[in-house]
């Protein structure tokens, strides 16, 4: 079953790419060991996700995860 590409919701891909890089970024820098980072990455990452999806705040306008 070949990908359709033009199915696939671009915007919301790129900010969930995003959004889990940067709490990679802060989880792992905040400790040395890996399993630690990894449960802190998880809280960030629902943290900014909960914010961006839930919270009205209107920065970037119309754009939201699909539902």
């Amino acid at each position: 079953m070949p990908i359709v590409w033009s199915e696939i919701l671009w915007v919301p891909l790129g900010l969930l790419a995003a959004l889990t890089f940067v709490a990679s970024l802060i989880g792992h820098s905040l400790t040395r060991n890996a399993f630690v980072g990894a449960i802190i990455t998880v809280i960030i990452f629902v943290a900014f996700y909960i914010f961006w999806d839930y919270y009205p705040h209107n920065l970037v306008p119309g754009v939201r995860f699909p539902k």
